[in-house]
């Protein structure tokens, strides 16, 4: 997040990144670019394992491959030189002590050096939090500043690899005072997510051999853990605000070892990961207190680490570096999802299909192009069917779900006619429900909404809203809100019906649902966003909305569909926000389109959120992505998809550099 609002942060300014093709590098380079930077990034030898960065969004036009080599300064001063800023992440992860050694701190004082000489703005540092913690005194466990107090635990330990970033770190900062180089430092713990480069570091190796069952057992250690965009984006955030200075830690939250195989095995069933501890002898290991509030001071929101380590391994499969077992292949299970074209039912049957389920879809046209992106989800060509139905055709439905062990409910239009709205919802939900009773599948998912739980005009200000409260009919038709009154008696009549045939009904109340489309048009909570930023709408309204992220809607139907003990309803929201914080928020990620900045109604108080719980649904561990992610993830897939297109501005600079 930049640290002011001026169109494109990084327009006009030159970077530098040192060991660009690296993991967190690489991510750097990435985010640099799409604010507007032009980069140059130092590799080895620009050879094919550097050749991701040049498919990154912009680097035809603003990223140059700069070849060069820590111990050699020239090549270092070569591709500095013209930088208003430098980002040294470049640095190797090995055992050798005089491999590590050299580069890990000679490579840092030619990194400084040469920055000092062509006068850049700022330096910031990639070190780690190996350069903190390794005091055995435990003078340094709540905070960062000495380093000097770790160097001779570190030889005595022979932990070369914490010894070589302390130092390293030192060496930095001795030489920042020397020649005036504002330096800042930025120190992560072990640092998760996807790959962008195509091997496998040292960080995610870690998870790597959990799952490949090249270890048995697990440590009886704790670890720190962040998600490698924060990571990123810290390095960027402190670059970009001019008051920020000295060291950031960087991480989301510390776990046990055993936390971690607890968490990939509840994701990861059918990997061989280890159960038992190496150490069963000794107490588990408990964490070390340590504190992140310095840079979650600057705007930072930490990524779940339950969703940094489920992203890591999606993207090992996805690349190829851990194969898929034969068992996910086929699950035995086969399941209908009812919509399947939708917004939110894509997100669901892609996730269904990733868990080895076979999928039945219902779309009223199987033919039609709007539904051409499910066959391109990975296995839907081995266990995707797409089936004509109808809500309204109960044969259709019939022989849809005929054959399934459960059914996920999602298809309901969104429009204000009332005729079209209320008849396929109810009598819609009545048929699917019906069928599944017929057909005797095991649980029935039904997507519901938040407007059947909130619209209560004689609910007091602090009572909680939680899964038992219902929206009022009346209040809902005298407002003429033919959305929540739709949903609220097409719930009501689930229920009903499911109570009267001896179905398992389980339901999904989520609130405005945003994040990146699957499918090729706009849906409307979607267009909301989109309003924003295209000037149709010059104003925002003074009212509030909850949000939530699209796959952890997708996440929680599958979830409940799984869990035997889930049952009734789940509100699933990740926060509240006034659509003022909204269009504040996307004017930061992206102040090159025309966001309102006036409310519509400038007379009357703010309105303040009321209070909403998502306790029922967190405590089946669901971790929610960040609204700010869900945002900005929502803006930048309508641009990949061209429903929004790059402004005029951000063109004419991309032709010019």
């Amino acid at each position: 997040m930049p640290a002011d609002s001026s169109p494109l942060p990084g327009q006009g300014h030159t970077v530098c990144v040192t060991g660009a093709g690296g993991f967190i590098a690489s991510w750097i380079v990435k985010l640099l670019l799409e604010k507007g930077y032009s980069v140059r990034g130092t590799v080895r030898n620009p050879d094919p394992k550097n050749s991701h960065l040049m498919e990154l969004e912009g680097a035809q036009e603003r990223l140059t491959l700069c070849k060069a080599d820590l111990l050699d300064y020239e090549s270092l001063k070569e591709a500095i030189q013209g930088c208003d800023g430098v980002f040294h992440t470049a640095s190797p992860v090995i055992e050798d002590p005089e491999k590590m050694m050299e580069p890990a701190v000679t490579g840092t004082k030619n990194v400084m050096t040469a920055a000092a000489e062509a006068k850049v703005r700022r330096v910031v540092l990639t070190s780690s939090i190996g350069a903190v913690y390794m005091d055995p005194t435990g003078a340094l466990m709540l905070l960062l500043m000495n380093l000097a107090g770790v160097i001779l635990s570190l030889q005595n330990t022979k932990n070369l690899y914490c010894y070589g970033k302390t130092v390293a770190e030192q060496g930095a900062w001795d030489l920042a005072k020397k020649k005036g180089v504002d330096l800042v430092v930025v120190n992560p713990v072990v640092v998760l997510g996807p790959l962008l480069q195509p091997t496998v570091n040292a960080s995610i190796m870690h998870i790597l051999k959990y799952l490949n069952g090249a270890v048995k057992t697990y440590a009886n250690a704790v670890q720190g853990y962040v998600h490698v965009r924060d990571v990123a984006l810290a390095h960027i955030v402190v670059f970009e605000t001019p008051s920020a200075s000295g060291r950031y830690i960087c991480s989301e939250s510390m776990l046990h070892r055993g936390e971690v195989v607890e968490i990939l095995a509840k994701f990861f069933p059918e990997y061989p990961i280890p159960t038992k501890c190496s150490d069963e002898k000794n107490p588990r290991k408990q964490p070390y207190k340590f504190t992140n509030q310095k840079i979650k001071d600057l705007g930072i929101k930490f990524i779940p680490v339950k969703q940094c380590l489920y992203e890591t391994v999606k993207s090992l499969q996805e690349n190829g570096q851990l194969p898929i077992p034969k068992q996910v292949e086929d699950s035995g299970q086969t399941v209908c999802v009812t919509g399947a074209g939708g917004f939110i039912a894509s997100w669901i049957v892609k996730l269904l299909l990733e868990k080895g389920y076979s999928v039945k879809g219902t779309v009223r046209n199987p033919a039609d192009p709007k539904n051409s992106h499910l066959m391109e989800l990975e296995g839907a060509q081995e266990r995707l069917t797409l089936c004509k139905a109808d809500l309204l055709d109960y044969e259709s439905l019939q022989e849809a779900i005929q054959g399934c062990d459960g059914v996920f409910h999602t298809a309901s239009p969104v429009t204000d006619d009332p005729e079209q709205m209320v008849e396929p919802a109810v009598n819609g939900t009545k048929n699917v429900i019906m069928a599944a009773a017929e057909a005797k599948v095991r649980r029935v998912v039904f997507t519901s909404s938040i407007g059947t739980v909130y619209m209560d005009p004689n609910r007091s200000p602090d009572v909680v809203v939680d899964e038992s409260c219902w929206s009022d009919l009346e209040f809902c038709k005298s407002t003429k809100n033919w959305y929540c009154y739709g949903k609220t008696v097409a719930e009501q009549d689930a229920w009903d019906v499911a109570r009267k045939k001896g179905v398992d009904l389980v339901v999904v109340n989520p609130v405005l649902v945003i994040g990146p489309l699957l499918q090729p048009t706009v849906n409307a909570s979607t267009i909301h966003i989109l309003k924003y930023l295209t000037g149709s709408v010059k104003t925002y309204a003074n009212s509030v909305q909850a949000y939530v992220h699209v796959r952890d809607v997708a996440l929680a139907h599958i979830l409940v569909f799984e869990t035997p003990s889930a049952s009734g309803r789940y509100i699933c929201s990740e926060r509240m926000l006034h659509r003022g914080e909204v269009v504040e928020i996307l004017a930061k990620f992206f102040p090159e389109y025309p966001i309102p900045t006036k409310c519509s109604d400038e007379k009357n108080p703010r309105k303040q959120p009321y209070k909403l719980t998502n306790q029922k649904i967190k405590d089946l561990g669901i971790e929610f992505t960040p609204v700010k992610q869900c945002l900005y993830e929502t803006v930048k897939s309508l641009q990949e998809k061209d429903h929004l297109s790059i402004s005029k501005q951000a063109e004419d600079f991309v032709k010019n550099h």
